[in-house]
């Protein structure tokens, strides 16, 4: 037997194995809103050797909670079912999908589909679909299904929203919080087990300023009066530091002996791991100084120079521009000069008042009187009087004084003229 024969046998055994058996595909869950409807996409296969009764004759009924003595909640050839509803499939095309109407709280359970045709075309299949029945409108799917999305800077990100459109029929608004980047519009997908999707998509780069960003994604029912519903993921953007800056405090030129901080700043996430402090010397090579956020300094001629800070972290470095600390040229100052001029003329001041007092003093108090052949004169200090008297001998002036100090209060003319002061 040559190859292409054999290829053909096994195809042709392996078909006829598939459709001798009792298949359905279905969704295994589908969850509901109340007072919605609800589709369920149904797909069958059956024994090839049943095929010939697969007619229009042929009863499409759903059971519910067990495929066997399960009660019976739905039959195409009768208006009186538990569930109002229509099979929208064609049921000689193997699609046996239908359409609930209104599907009523409460009614959460597994259901079963059953071919009920003339016989022997008779058969329950036994993979059942669970229905969840919701009070609340259902948050669409967010991917990646976190809350919270690490990412490293400048790497590709694509979020995506989409929910089940359980009942077609009344399609939501599926709108983003914030946009990215390029988004894709809301389209109509199917996936594998035939239901029907609302997808929408939004791609960008993660930058720093993506970093703590919530980003949501809303449907909103125009039918519905209930607030929109919302999933959300946070945005968490790793990066290298980034805006690193330094400062001295004081700033500008400074004196000698002044005590100057320099101090590092930096944006970064995780956060800067390390500081550190280096001095550029003449060639431009850099000079480590310190490995701490702050560097504090007493300036001389030493420390005179330029300082840049590097800040690390786990994904890099960032380097600051370059901070100056400078002598300012002379620590001159007035105020020596002011105190100075400030006391002479002070001082000339008290010599001129003295000197006055004393002309006034001597012109008012100044008498002559003889006593004796002498001359003397009085100088009021205060509470007390100065007598200084010059004697005159024989027409000769002999300088002899004698000074005698007396209250003022006991002094008196009879007294002054009575006294012998020599």
């Amino acid at each position: 037997m040559t190859g292409p024969k054999v290829f053909i046998v096994i195809v042709w055994i392996l078909k006829g194995a598939v459709s001798n058996q009792w298949e359905i595909k279905m969704p295994q869950e589908i969850d509901v809103i109340s007072g919605f409807c609800v589709q369920i996409p149904c797909t069958f296969e059956i024994p090839d050797s049943f095929t010939k009764y697969l007619n229009k004759s042929v009863e499409a009924v759903w059971k519910k909670t067990d495929a066997s003595l399960g009660s019976t909640v739905f039959s195409s050839k009768s208006v009186a079912s538990v569930l109002k509803g229509s099979v929208t499939g064609n049921l000689l095309s193997k699609n046996c999908t239908t359409v609930f109407q209104n599907f009523p709280a409460g009614s959460n359970d597994t259901y079963f589909f059953r071919l009920q045709g003339p016989e022997p075309l008779i058969y329950t299949f036994l993979q059942g679909v669970n229905i969840n029945v919701h009070a609340d409108l259902l948050a669409p799917m967010l991917s990646p299904h976190i809350d919270v999305l690490e990412v490293s800077e400048g790497k590709n990100v694509t979020l995506t929203c989409s929910t089940v459109l359980s009942c077609p029929s009344r399609q939501p608004v599926m709108h983003w919080s914030v946009t990215l980047g390029g988004k894709i519009d809301p389209t109509i997908q199917v996936d594998e087990f035939g239901q029907t999707l609302l997808v929408s998509s939004q791609m960008f780069n993660a930058s720093p300023l993506n970093d703590g960003l919530k980003v949501s994604c809303f449907l909103v029912y125009s039918q519905d009066i209930r607030r929109p519903i919302e999933t959300s993921i946070t945005l968490r953007v790793l990066y290298t530091p980034q805006n690193t800056i330094a400062l001295a405090n004081p700033s500008g030129p400074l004196y000698e002996g002044n005590v100057v901080t320099l101090s590092c700043q930096s944006d970064a996430n995780p956060a800067v791991k390390r500081y550190e402090w280096f001095k550029e010397t003449g060639n431009g090579e850099l000079v480590l100084k310190a490995q701490k956020q702050t560097l504090t300094m007493t300036v001389s001629s030493n420390v005179l120079g330029l300082y840049v800070c590097k800040a690390n972290n786990i994904h890099g470095d960032d380097q600051s521009t370059a901070v100056t600390v400078e002598l300012k040229g002379c620590q001159c100052t007035i105020a020596p000069y002011i105190m100075c001029g400030v006391l002479t003329g002070f001082l000339i001041l008290i010599t001129v008042v003295d000197l006055v007092k004393y002309k006034s003093l001597l012109k008012r108090l100044k008498t002559c009187g003889r006593i004796k052949g002498g001359c003397f004169s009085l100088c009021v200090l205060q509470r007390s009087c100065v007598l200084v008297l010059s004697l005159y001998y024989a027409g000769w002036i002999i300088p002899k004084e004698t000074v005698v100090y007396f209250d003022v209060r006991e002094m008196t003319p009879d007294r002054l003229a009575s006294d012998r002061l020599y």
